[in-house]
Formats: structure tokens, C-alpha cells, sequence
């Protein structure tokens, strides 16, 4: 991985996210499959998530060797209002924390990226892995929400089509 590959990376993956967080009410209770998150809570977790992301890159570049704790999302999406949060504010915090993401890349020596912590359930894992993550796990939700926009159904890459 190279700074100019994850950068595009992550600015595709926001470019094509964002337009979800102005969607119409109806279609923010979409879901691509019976009992699946519908688009407010996909744009929620997306939305926590690159807080979580956020925050492990700058302890692992400033701190390494720090310890880096597992989220369970399916608790947070129960305790932390996503039928409710607020669309605008998700939105500008899901961009501002990519947005900070992609300048500390673009402005910190590749090679400290190499640094790392220990996470409670991955083990080693380094700043590179975490803003791989963020724009990996980003396309990944992209693919639901599209799903749900084109109205057909999602299975995991590599999975069987349901």
C-alpha cells in the first residue's frame, strides 16, 4: 500500500457515500434485505465507525504499542440512536473525520504508517491497516446502500447471491 493508492481510495469511497446522507426520508428506511440495517443506520455505523478509525490512527501514530479496544456494532447501533441521529450532522462528521484521515496520509512519512498496537481481538495491527480498513469497510456498506438504490439484492463479495 502507498499514500497515493490509499488516498484515492478513501476519497472515492466518500465521494460515492456521500450523496446518501441527502437522501429523501422514505428511502433512508430502505434496506436491502428483511431484518438488515436500512440507510440511516448503514450511514450511522459508516458514521461511527470512521470515528473509531479516526481516533486508532492518531493513538497508533502518536502512541505505539498503545492497545486498541474492539467495538461491538451491534450494541452501538442499539444504545446510540441510529433510527434517530441527526442526517447534516452525521454527514459532516463522517466527512470532516475522512477528510482528517486522508490529510494525516498525505501529510506524514509513509513509513510511520508502519506503526503499530496491539488490538483486543486482531492483534497487531498497524496505522496502515486501520485507514486500509476505513476505506474498505466504507466500500463495503457502499455496496448495500447501491444494492438498496438499484433495488436488488446484496451478498457479501465472495458469498453465494441471495
Amino acid at each position: 500500500m502507498n499514500k497515493a493508492t490509499i488516498i484515492s481510495e478513501l476519497k472515492r469511497a466518500l465521494t460515492l457515500t456521500i450523496p446518501f446522507f441527502e437522501s429523501e426520508p422514505a428511502f433512508l428506511l430502505k434496506s436491502y434485505a428483511p431484518g438488515k440495517w436500512n440507510v440511516r443506520q448503514i450511514l450511522a455505523h459508516l458514521t461511527d465507525t470512521e470515528i473509531v478509525h479516526h481516533y486508532r490512527v492518531r493513538m497508533i501514530l502518536s502512541e505505539p504499542d498503545c492497545s486498541i479496544l474492539a467495538f461491538n456494532e451491534n450494541k452501538w447501533a442499539k444504545t446510540l440512536a441510529y433510527t434517530q441521529r441527526d442526517m447534516l450532522l452525521m454527514r459532516r462528521t463522517f466527512t470532516t473525520s475522512r477528510e482528517s484521515i486522508i490529510e494525516l496520509v498525505d501529510l506524514l512519512p509513509e513509513q510511520i504508517f508502519g506503526r503499530s498496537a496491539t488490538h483486543s481481538e486482531l492483534g497487531e495491527y498497524r496505522a496502515w491497516d486501520v485507514v486500509g480498513k476505513a476505506a474498505t469497510h466504507n466500500m463495503h456498506h457502499y455496496g448495500q446502500l447501491a444494492a438498496i438504490r438499484e433495488g436488488t439484492p446484496w451478498a457479501p463479495p465472495g458469498a453465494p447471491a441471495p
